[in-house]
């Protein structure tokens, strides 16, 4: 199979992601999955995971796309074990860390950069957190930074890449996860992921569910 995971940004408008998919299908090319990601109140970024059933190449695939009135942002081949649901798929990070005997920075930035598929992550310390990186802002402002910075493990190709900066305590320090990517900035909905991996990590999800929840809990419902 040809399979392929495109990243476009879309107009949210009711119908435009459909013009998208409806190209696509006259080329043969079947919709798989899509994760749609919020990103701001007039466009959103959607993933779609795609099928060509028959001969194409990707300049045809690029050429289908952008003729629908999407922006492609990137497109690359999949292998079949790539083919996961986004649930799956965060489900499955935020568990290897919440279950992990010892929670490790580098557990972290690679789960954190599997979960938002960043090209570069990393850990970095309060104590050596430049106060004007994005880590830096993200640990004096307490909240997540998105912005654009340079990072020497990445060529710049005259451009510098997104940079997401989430803060986060464990029990010795504090320290903020720095996901970095060329090809798009990062959503929303991977902001919201990488915070739900963050509280895996430090335990917060169990720890702000009283014990007794979690011990015979009553039905919420009646099927009578």
């Amino acid at each position: 199979m040809d399979l392929y995971r495109l990243r476009v940004e879309v107009a949210d408008d009711p119908g435009h992601i459909g013009r998208v998919l409806v190209a696509l299908g006259e080329f043969a090319v079947n919709i798989i999955e899509i994760d749609c990601h919020n990103l701001d109140g007039d466009v959103r970024i959607d993933d779609l995971f795609v099928h060509a059933t028959i001969a194409i190449d990707v300049p045809t695939i690029a050429h289908v796309v952008e003729k629908a009135g999407c922006q492609l942002i990137e497109i690359r081949p999949l292998s079949v074990h790539e083919l996961e649901d986004p649930v799956t798929r965060s489900m499955r990070y935020i568990t290897q860390v919440a279950t992990a005997h010892t929670v490790t920075d580098d557990l972290i930035a690679w789960c954190a950069g599997e979960l938002v598929r960043a090209d570069v992550s990393c850990v970095v310390d309060s104590r050596v957190a430049s106060p004007d990186s994005a880590a830096g802002r993200a640990l004096a402002q307490g909240v997540a930074v998105h912005e654009r910075e340079w990072v020497k493990r990445l060529p710049s190709k005259g451009v510098q890449p997104w940079a997401l900066a989430m803060p986060f305590d464990d029990a010795a320090r504090r320290a903020a996860v720095v996901v970095f990517r060329t090809a798009s900035r990062f959503t929303r909905t991977e902001t919201a992921r990488l915070r739900a991996l963050l509280d895996a990590s430090s335990r917060s999800v169990l720890s702000t569910v009283p014990a007794t929840q979690w011990e015979n809990p009553e039905p919420t419902w009646d099927i009578r």
